[in-house]
């Protein structure tokens, strides 16, 4: 295959539209190491040293579903858009060091969405992997099927351990399963096959639609007194289950569809996760660096950084009942609009500078504690994501220069001690981050500010109002705010913790 030409520039990615039309049902994942006598890990190497080298070759595994599909792999690389088939249609987004990369492939009523890009999941001392993710609508089901053939032959750990033929469009393939799976998604699959590897005639026809939608792996006989085609399906939910599969039975039609469901969002949190590092500063990315700087903060600063970390968890982690009633009751944080969407944080968000918490602290006033910064600025963005729900798209493209007062901050959060003030602001130049694994614009800034206080808190966030999506990108401190001022490029410039 020829060298990759984009056809446009990563960051030229139709978010909106695709946030707005695509509907993923299932998700397939490939990883692939750096190639042999590749540079690893070693204590001179930060993670952005290692990620520069440009170890990984994307070229494979296109060439694989080129090659699975028929497509003309000169016509891919050319960045043209065209397949050499007619009906499908293949649009690379990149820059000219390839990596990261999206593809959005049209194949007939099918469309697909591939992202390659560098991981260190593995850990540091393995170095980087390359990690493929495809995302297909229910018209793409068909073609998942073959793509999960034709790349089960790539993958980290050692492949073919378990083997079997299986039919795909009426053709009998090939279809490997290795030893060791990785611990990537929600739903494991363990298979046993006889002592040579070979997988029953029921395993090999499910595998299709399962493999590399979950944690799958073989097990040779040899190794365990298990009968040829027995399975296990293991689903590693708060409270996992174990499900024990008889080898005269199929995975029922609901569990296959299940596990698929999963690997969706599983494959957005991964490829959010790995392209956000992308857009984060250099001090955000270096996890244990900024958590060695946080235990030297005052404390009152990290009583502000708990409170951050607290809140970003229960977004993650506490969903929102389907009856309206919380179901962790007692919750400490103001969250519940956050935790309706999908919610995504970015790395500045998660992890800021130690300056962003000085005088963050709530303050003694004559009423009495006034709110902490922290609190109000997360209240603003959640108030504010509420207001903008019910708006009219061109109010979101347009909003007044003096901003916006979201209704329910005014009535819940700013009558209180320490004259509370909040507005939400358009970004003039807006940045970017990663939300559900794409790149988003990042054109909204919740600000807030107190009596007295010599610098405002900002969170900076993406909202996307047809997916009801919201991307935290980050919390700075602005200087001299003075109310009905907007924000502009030059303020954004002298922000405290903003790199």
């Amino acid at each position: 295959m020829q060298p990759i030409i984009p056809s446009l520039p990563f960051l030229a990615f139709p978010t909106d539209k695709v946030l707005a039309e695509f509907r993923p049902v299932r998700a397939l994942m490939v990883e692939t190491p750096a190639p042999d006598g590749a540079i690893r890990w070693d204590r001179y190497y930060s993670i952005d040293d290692l990620l520069s080298l440009d170890l990984h070759n994307p070229r494979p595994m296109l060439e694989a579903i080129a090659q699975e599909m028929g497509y003309d792999t000169a016509k891919i690389a050319a960045g043209e858009g065209e397949t050499g088939v007619a009906g499908h249609s293949w649009v690379t987004y990149c820059d000219e060091r390839w990596l990261p990369l999206l593809v959005r492939w049209q194949a007939g009523d099918a469309q697909l969405l591939v992202t390659m890009v560098e991981t260190t999941e593995r850990g540091n001392g393995m170095g980087t992997d390359l990690r493929m993710t495809i995302l297909g609508d229910r018209a793409a089901l068909p073609i998942m099927r073959r793509l999960t053939v034709a790349l089960s032959r790539f993958g980290l750990t050692k492949q073919g351990h378990c083997h079997g033929r299986t039919m795909v469009d009426g053709v009998f393939r090939k279809v490997e399963v290795p030893e060791i799976a990785m611990n990537r998604r929600p739903t494991a699959l363990r298979i046993h096959g006889d002592k040579h590897g070979a997988l029953s005639e029921i395993r090999a026809a499910e595998l299709p639609d399962v493999m590399l939608s979950c944690d799958c792996s073989g097990v040779r006989d040899e190794w365990n007194a298990q009968p040829d085609g027995f399975a296990e399906l293991y689903l590693k939910q708060r409270h996992g289950v174990d499900m024990k599969i008889p080898a005269d039975r199929a995975i029922s039609p609901e569990m296959v569809e299940m596990i698929q469901k999963l690997s969706v969002q599983a494959a957005r949190k991964l490829t959010t996760k790995d392209l956000g590092r992308n857009f984060a500063s250099e001090e955000a990315r270096n996890k244990l660096s900024a958590m060695f700087l946080a235990v030297r903060d005052p404390e009152a600063s990290q009583q502000q950084r708990a409170y951050l970390s607290g809140a970003l968890l229960e977004i993650a982690r506490v969903p929102y009942s389907e009856d309206g009633a919380l179901s962790h009751p007692g919750l400490a944080f103001e969250t519940m609009t956050l935790r309706l969407g999908v919610t995504s944080v970015g790395d500045d968000m998660r992890r800021p500078s130690s300056d962003v918490f000085i005088g963050a602290e709530p303050k003694s006033t004559p009423k009495g504690m006034s709110r902490g910064l922290i609190e109000l600025a997360l209240a603003c963005v959640d108030c504010g994501v509420h207001m903008m729900r019910d708006m009219d798209p061109k109010e979101l493209v347009n909003p007044p220069k003096a901003g916006w007062l979201p209704p329910l901050m005014k009535e819940f959060f700013l009558d209180g001690p320490g004259s509370p003030r909040a507005r939400i602001f358009k970004a003039e130049k807006p940045s970017f981050g990663i939300h559900q694994g794409l790149p988003i614009a990042v054109n909204y800034s919740a600000v807030v500010w107190r009596k007295g206080d010599e610098q405002a808190m900002v969170i900076d966030f993406a909202y996307h109002q047809p997916s009801d999506g919201v991307h935290l990108a980050r919390v700075t401190r602005k200087r001299s705010f003075r109310e009905g001022q907007g924000l502009t490029s030059r303020d954004r410039g002298r922000d405290r913790g903003q790199s």
